[in-house]
Formats: C-alpha cells, sequence, structure tokens
C-alpha cells in the first residue's frame, strides 16, 4: 500500500481520432465519468480510491437485496392474488439461495469495512482523516445492507411457512377423507366375510329376499356412518 501510486489523467479529444489510443480514450472517459459522479472518490488519494472501491461493491450489493426484496414483495401479493396451490415453489428457493449468497457477501463486505476502519492507525499509507465522513457512510450502508438482507430473509421463511402449512393441511384432508372411507368400508367388508364363509348351516342365506335385505342394510349401515362422521365434522 505504501508504494501504490494512483495517477488521474484527463483524455484530450484530439487523440479521438487516432486508431490506436480509442479503447483506451474510451476507458479514460468511462472512468472520468465514474470519478465525477458525486461521493464516487472521496479524496484523490490511496485512502480515498480504496473507499471509492469498496462504496462501488457495497452499492452494487445493496442493490441486489433491493431487487431480492421487490422479488419477494411479489411472490407475497401473487400468493394472496392467486391460489397457493398454483404457486410455484421453485422460484421462491430459487430467491432463497440467491439472497443466502447475498447475505454472506454482505456480512465479509461489512466485516471488511470495519476491519479497514480499525487497520487504520496501524498502517502505513491509510489516512481516512480527511475522508472521514464518506467512511462513516460506508460503515452505515455496509451495516444496513446486512440488516435489510436479514429481513427480506424473515420474508421469504414467512412464505415459505405458509406455502409448506398449506401442503400440509391439504395433505391433512385427504387422509382424514381415506380415514372416513375405511371407517365406512370396514363394517361391510366385515359382513361381506362373514356371509361369504361356507359353512352348511347358515340360516340367514335361505331367507327370502336375504341377497336385497344385505344390500338395504349395508346401504342403511353406510349412510349412518357417513351421517354421523358428518355431524362430529370429520367431513367438514
Amino acid at each position: 500500500m505504501p508504494r501504490h501510486i494512483v495517477t488521474f489523467h484527463t483524455f484530450s479529444s484530439q487523440n479521438e481520432d487516432d486508431a490506436n489510443v480509442v479503447e483506451e480514450g474510451l476507458l479514460y472517459r468511462l472512468v472520468s465519468q465514474h470519478a465525477k459522479q458525486r461521493g464516487r472518490v472521496p479524496e484523490p488519494s490511496n485512502s480515498g480510491m480504496l473507499l471509492a472501491w469498496l462504496q462501488f461493491h457495497v452499492r452494487r450489493t445493496a442493490r441486489a437485496i433491493r431487487e431480492l426484496r421487490l422479488a419477494a414483495v411479489e411472490m407475497d401479493r401473487a400468493m394472496d392474488r392467486d391460489h397457493i396451490g398454483n404457486f410455484d415453489f421453485e422460484q421462491l428457493v430459487e430467491t432463497k439461495n440467491c439472497l443466502l449468497r447475498v447475505l454472506s457477501v454482505a456480512e465479509e463486505q461489512h466485516g471488511t469495512i470495519e476491519a479497514v476502519a480499525v487497520a487504520e492507525e496501524g498502517t502505513e499509507g491509510l489516512d481516512f482523516g480527511n475522508c472521514g465522513g464518506a467512511l462513516s457512510m460506508l460503515r452505515a450502508n455496509a451495516s444496513s445492507n446486512e440488516r435489510l438482507s436479514s429481513r427480506v430473509d424473515k420474508h421469504l421463511n414467512e412464505l415459505r411457512e405458509r406455502v409448506m402449512s398449506h401442503r400440509e393441511d391439504t395433505l391433512n384432508q385427504r387422509l382424514a377423507l381415506l380415514t372416513i372411507l375405511s371407517a365406512i368400508f370396514m363394517p361391510l367388508t366385515l359382513l361381506s366375510g362373514i356371509w361369504g364363509m361356507n359353512f352348511v348351516n347358515m340360516p340367514e342365506l335361505e331367507y327370502e329376499n336375504s341377497y336385497q335385505i344385505a344390500l338395504f342394510g349395508m346401504f342403511a349401515l353406510a349412510l349412518c356412518l357417513v351421517y354421523s362422521f358428518h355431524r362430529t365434522g370429520w367431513s367438514s
């Protein structure tokens, strides 16, 4: 860092016709436009360029977090507007994975900026005396990125819990329906098994209209069970 030299130049428009310097001139113009914007380079020194470089990455991380927050809000609105069963869960998982990567970057940036602020006293070539305001703003932005990413992560976790809760409710409803059907057909299966045994002496098989009576009795038993489940709230 003590031997690091930063130079500032202006590009002359007279050299734009030279094919050998056209590409270099474009680069100079881009750098000049970036540096002329307010707050880009706090001070024309090593410390100022370091802060400008860190601020560039912090702002890029902030843009990524804002885009993820907008995506989370849009998914929340889509979940409220449409049926939750039609929600794209894969999009939620992809957004969550992207946020975890951005969160790790935000945490590393915050730690790095705090380490740079602490290392100023013992490092030759670092002097933030003339750009202390920019350093404070940088630390605040890095901390804000970390807090915002944590809030977006909490929002995505809430959306995931809503989807999982809906899936669990749907599964419980299907299991309840299967349980009701099993309870209805269980006594009918028992009667069919008893009457299907090959005993010689079974008086009820010799009754007149025994087949019709058996069917009517099974049907009546099934209706009674359905009515009982309905009154107890199992079918709701």
